[in-house]
């Protein structure tokens, strides 16, 4: 992030780009598109407010390439939605692209120490999937020590279903923050 952060906290986007060649993936995709107007306004909202804006998305096994080589493969290979999110919610300069191989965010990737070094202690995070990746990063935030917020309006799953399923979880039998996009912003930390 250019420049000094005026927050502890940061905003953590979850495989917002994929080909979405899979059971569900046609679901998720319009899951996803269906947030797309208030996700790309937090994210505008959350750069003027100097938050970290943090992207960490699968690398679907292309281990030799960038995060700007992958996201392609996913607008090349994708359906129609791939195109439209990346379009609609791509890195800009200043924010921080992460590759991860598995469902958390944390799991063998620089998030840690990026983390440590912005100074971050709290954490929202959107994206997909509510139920797997978004789910596994929550619980490693959590078990962290972060605290974690869970932005309910610009999470999607596959179905209303695991998603209520996965928030109920994060909510209920974790203790985590959730709360809508516009909540959250208007926190002062």
């Amino acid at each position: 992030m250019d420049g000094e952060t005026t927050s502890n906290r940061c905003l953590l986007l979850i495989d917002l780009f994929n080909h979405f060649q899979f059971d569900d993936g046609k679901a998720l995709a319009q899951a996803l598109v269906n947030i797309v107007p208030t996700l790309a306004e937090t994210i505008v909202k959350a750069r003027n407010a100097r938050i970290p804006i943090i992207y960490c998305n699968d690398n679907f096994g292309r281990w030799h390439e960038t995060w700007k080589e992958v996201f392609a493969f996913t607008e090349r290979e994708g359906l129609l939605e791939s195109t439209m999110l990346f379009e609609q919610l791509s890195p800009q300069p200043g924010d921080i692209v992460l590759l991860k191989s598995r469902h958390s965010a944390f799991f063998e990737t620089q998030l840690p120490s990026l983390l440590n070094d912005l100074h971050v202690r709290s954490m929202a995070i959107a994206g997909a999937a509510t139920d797997a990746c978004v789910l596994c990063t929550a619980i490693d935030a959590h078990v962290r020590g972060l605290r974690v917020t869970v932005l309910e309006d610009v999470i999607a799953a596959a179905s209303r279903m695991r998603k209520e399923r996965a928030l109920d979880e994060m909510k209920e039998g974790l203790g985590l923050r959730v709360c809508s996009c516009a909540c959250w912003l208007l926190e002062n930390e």
